[in-house]
């Protein structure tokens, strides 16, 4: 087992790659939100700060500190004088503050009511670094208020001074002025950031939060710990252009090289996998199904079906999802007056007259183009169980293209007459313990899952063949129809 120089195998540090990647990924397809968040919560830090803003009021008084000892004149004092000023002024800031001195001011402000606790809170003091200069300011709501109580200290310091330091003294350089205009608020501007960040974090953190909760299927390991079924190929998102309005619609298959290089040597390594499985098992006839629809089980049968006949091998598909049939239209076919398997069984046709041969494929098919309701009897029937054998007599691998085993019971009906199942699990679609009932209905058949394809994943091959994934712009290789509520 391979590691890393952070202890961890190459795998683990994969997958955790993989998990910061679907954040990443979710938090861009959800940018929108996030702005909006941001802006809104922003505007709010905006009204609140507005709604709740008092104007105050300010009055500056200016000390400079100086050594008694010193008969030089401030200009002419030396640098050890001035470092010990400035010693001097950072324990002179704390004076101001005192009890004593702060009911002092108080009662000589000329102002009733006010208590040591409001001054305290009122005034600030600091030290100016490297200098023996003392900055004390008064800020109240009221600018005479303010003005009075600077006044008050200017009045009354110099006892308090003296009897903490007798040594030095501190000198008024820039006495307090009447505040003509209240202060620069800045409660709007920080009000506004700090709720731009806190909507940033909140939805950021809402959607990683999404994303743990959402119990789907978000990477390969997954498929293997959650359902416990083997993952026999990886189909990478391919990024496709939107639509235009009245462009007809181009199917991904490999026998198109604009489906793209990954895409098409995916399906390759799945057909592989399929004729190994074959050869070692005996087995022909396979069941291509998913738990819902638009997991694209039907895209994933035809390019199954045309690997294994690129590859030499005579190959009957069958559209067996005879609720929606979807093969023909996938494929380009006008299958409009054709009954498939329901105009086999129905005896319209033999097998033999049902069956299509497609040139340009290599593919013979057994398609219809008209939709049955209710088939579950049908495909229940003896005769269908005589269409597979039949078929199994004549074609070297048979590929059925069944309805989602988690809405209907085709598949499982199906797969009962096939030797393996195969199952198509888009990557984030369905939830996990619903693909799990599904398997187990699957296995209740009787008949071997051989496999999943692990379909629309950002994992494939490459291993980073990434791309946003989204409805306008991507497609998942399903299609837009529906049997229900796809409830996850």
């Amino acid at each position: 087992m391979a590691y890393s120089s952070s202890g961890k195998t190459h795998a683990e540090e994969s997958d955790n790659l993989d998990s910061v990647v679907i954040y990443l990924k979710k938090i861009l397809q959800h940018w929108k939100i996030v702005v909006i968040s941001a802006v809104v919560l922003a505007v709010l830090g905006f009204a609140v700060a507005k709604l709740t803003y008092t104007p105050s009021y300010s009055s500056k008084i200016t000390f400079i500190a100086n050594n008694k000892s010193s008969a030089l004149a401030v200009s002419g004092q030396t640098q050890s004088d001035l470092n010990a000023s400035a010693t001097l002024a950072e324990s002179f800031k704390y004076v101001f503050t005192t009890t004593e001195l702060s009911k002092r001011v108080a009662d000589n402000s000329g102002f009733k009511d006010i208590s040591v606790s409001d001054i305290k809170s009122w005034v600030s003091v600091e030290a100016v670094e490297d200098t023996a200069i003392i900055n004390l300011t008064v800020t109240t709501p009221n600018a005479d208020v303010s003005y009075g109580i600077a006044n008050a200290y200017v009045n009354n310091y110099e006892s308090a001074i003296n009897a903490a330091f007798p040594s030095t003294t501190l000198t008024v350089i820039d006495p307090p002025l009447l505040a003509s205009a209240p202060n620069r608020d800045a409660s709007a501007r920080n009000y506004t950031i700090v709720g731009f960040a806190a909507g940033l974090v909140i939805s950021i953190f809402a959607i990683v939060l999404a994303v743990i909760a959402k119990d789907t299927v978000k990477t390969a390991d997954d498929v293997k710990d959650k359902l416990g079924v083997d993952v026999i190929g990886m189909v990478a998102h391919v990024n496709r252009k939107k639509k235009k309005k009245g462009e007809d619609y181009k199917p991904l298959l490999i026998s198109d090289r604009r489906s793209g290089f990954p895409f098409i040597e995916t399906f390759k390594i799945i057909r592989t996998k399929i004729e190994h499985t074959a050869q070692r098992e005996k087995y022909k006839t396979f069941v291509v199904t998913s738990t819902a629809e638009n997991e694209g089980k039907t895209t994933s049968a035809v390019n199954i079906a045309l690997a294994l006949a690129q590859n030499g091998k005579s190959v009957l598909l069958v559209d067996g999802d005879l609720r929606k049939p979807a093969v023909a239209k996938l494929l380009g076919i006008n299958a409009s007056e054709d009954g498939g398997v329901y105009g086999v069984i129905n005896g319209e046709k033999t097998l033999a007259e049902a069956i299509k041969y497609s040139e340009k494929y290599n593919l013979f098919l057994l398609v219809s183009g008209k939709p049955v309701f209710d088939p579950s009897e049908l495909l229940s029937t003896d005769a269908m169980s005589d269409i597979i054998k039949s078929a199994e007599k004549e074609f070297d691998y048979i590929i059925i293209d069944t309805a989602p085993c988690g809405v209907v019971a085709d598949a499982s009906i199906l797969s009962s007459y096939a030797d393996g199942i195969l199952l198509v699990v888009r990557n984030d679609m369905v939830a996990s313990r619903r693909i799990k009932r599904a398997v187990e209905n699957l296995e209740n058949s009787g008949t071997k899952l051989v496999g999943c394809i692990y379909n629309d994943t950002e994992s494939g091959m490459p291993k980073r063949f990434m791309s946003s994934y989204n409805k306008k712009y991507g497609y998942g290789y399903g299609y837009g129809y529906g049997y229900g509520s796809n409830q996850k």
